[in-house]
């Protein structure tokens, strides 16, 4: 990724997530896709998955998703809202806003 490319995708990261007093809340629309990735389209972190849409298990899968790729535990990551929605706000205890966009810098794929 450019350095170029990269600034503006950090940016986008930090219009998604906001530090609170329990960790940092992370912005995230859910969408179905083929396999599971995280993309940034538009202003927007979207979350794309094979598990169907309003079945409850889109929550699962992204929550199980930022665990594997971020290295932290799951039981860090709770939708605070949104459980039934497609856009979802996360709550990922124990790490700081800069230490999660470097993270997740590592893991968007760009489109």
């Amino acid at each position: 990724m450019s350095e170029k490319l990269r600034d503006r995708v950090a940016v986008t990261l930090r219009r998604n997530i906001v530090e609170s007093g329990e960790g940092v809340i992370i912005t995230v629309r859910v969408d179905e896709g083929d396999e599971e990735a995280l993309f940034i389209e538009g202003d927007e972190l979207v979350f794309k998955t094979p598990v169907k849409l309003g079945t409850g298990k889109e929550n699962a899968a992204l929550i199980g998703f930022l665990a594997r790729s971020l290295k932290i535990p799951s039981s860090r990551i709770d939708v605070v809202y949104g459980s039934r929605e497609r856009v979802k706000r996360l709550l990922i205890s124990g790490v700081n806003l800069e230490d999660l966009v470097l993270k997740l810098l590592r893991v968007i794929r760009l489109i």
